[in-house]
């Protein structure tokens, strides 16, 4: 569910990145200047109320509307993380039998109707790169949600949306995971949502997506010792990513690391928490 574009050659001035975390009850916003030397230049986050309209991603995309128009003028590249509130995952065995990108798409579709049955011919579906004969990740959103953020960021305008990332992929991406190197588990914690993925040398086993508040360590290891029993993983290493959470934590036989990605100078986790899952775009 991702977009990219070469970097230009040249001398010209390079432009801004915007990254937003797209989440129910709140936009984030955050404008980063410089390549090399990343800087934090801007923040907003305007809060919004899920049960405003019909549907939850609604009053959010209006938010992201309002932000928009605060960058209408600028020449910037704009990426947008979805809250795992707004997708879903599955995980889509390997097969020898699938000839273009059309038929593997087609499959990963089918992966989603046979959990959710009609609604998953409405959803806008993506895969994951090819691993080496390994299971990918497939994620879906709403096809509408996809088109409402799109509308924030009109062709003709200075501001250019590139990519629309799930979090999920957005922290692996950003994890030592992507490189081969971890086998345990990856923890992403919202407000009332926590997503969870097993890896085995990089290599995903188990996904999980689910409700409930797993603000504290001591609920992210009830989490992990009823999925690992599904999975058939091991305790062991714990890679999070929950905003303002501890540096490293213990709860039982879990040890919790943070994702060890570089964040840009002026950010604080302690004061910017909330921008944490847009700032995996960046």
């Amino acid at each position: 569910m991702s977009l990219s574009f070469k970097a230009a050659l040249g001398f010209t001035r390079a432009r801004e990145r915007v990254v937003v975390g797209f989440s129910p009850a709140a936009v984030t916003f955050a404008r980063i200047e410089g390549r090399l030397k990343p800087r934090l230049i801007a923040k907003r986050s305007l809060d919004c109320d899920p049960a405003a309209a019909g549907e939850p991603w609604q009053a959010a995309a209006g938010a992201l509307a309002a932000l928009a128009s605060e960058v209408r003028d600028v020449r910037c590249d704009v990426s947008v993380v979805l809250s795992n509130h707004f997708v879903r995952y599955a995980l889509v065995p390997a097969s020898d039998t699938l000839d273009s990108p059309e038929e593997e798409s087609a499959y990963a579709r089918y992966c989603f109707a046979k959990v959710h049955g009609e609604r998953a011919k409405t959803w806008d579906v993506r895969l994951s790169g090819p691993d080496g004969g390994a299971q990918r990740v497939a994620s879906a959103i709403d096809a509408a949600l996809l088109e409402a953020i799109r509308a924030c960021f009109p062709a003709t305008g200075r501001p250019r949306l590139v990519s629309v990332q799930p979090y999920l992929m957005a922290a692996f991406n950003r994890s030592d995971a992507r490189a081969g190197k971890h086998s345990g588990w990856l923890l992403l914690v919202e407000p009332q949502r926590a997503c969870l993925a097993c890896l085995d040398g990089g290599r995903w086993t188990a996904v999980r997506n689910v409700k409930g508040d797993y603000e504290l360590p001591a609920r992210w290891a009830e989490l992990l010792e009823r999925e690992r029993y599904v999975a058939g993983a091991p305790e062991g290493d714990v890679i999070v990513h929950a905003g303002a959470a501890p540096a490293q934590a213990e709860a039982g036989p879990w040890r919790f690391r943070p994702l060890d990605a570089a964040a840009p100078e002026g950010y604080s986790a302690r004061d910017d928490g909330r921008f944490a899952m847009a700032l995996c775009a960046a």
